[in-house]
């Protein structure tokens, strides 16, 4: 169900917020980072499992997988997604973090150079 749908889970609760910390930001980060350390754990699950069933399908093999070498464009193009992506965390960081639809910058192309 997406928020769109269920605007009730996005309003403030009525019990309090666990305290870890002494500060409540670093509380909230620390949550941030469980909630982001899930969505990769299913994420990974996710893509193990596609891995899976195209190895049982024939179209894929795992072991070439595992030692799959990218092309000088398809490495340059991993650099660009990775500094972009590094850079993004940064910002964050400092404080000059902005929202990017789902994009770390305009620079890091997802288009093959």
């Amino acid at each position: 169900m997406t928020s769109a749908s269920n605007p009730a889970k996005h309003e403030k609760r009525d019990e309090p917020e666990l305290n870890f910390f002494e500060s409540p930001s670093i509380d909230r980060l620390a949550q941030m980072l469980l909630v982001m350390a899930s969505e990769l754990h299913v994420l990974r699950d996710r893509v193990r499992s596609l891995e899976f069933m195209l190895a049982r399908q024939g179209g894929l093999d795992i072991d070439a997988l595992d030692r799959f070498t990218p092309t000088p464009a398809e490495a340059e193009l991993l650099r660009r997604e990775r500094d972009a992506f590094v850079a993004h965390l940064y910002d964050v960081i400092d404080g000059r973090a902005k929202s990017t639809s789902g994009r770390f910058s305009s620079s890091a192309n997802r288009e093959m150079p």
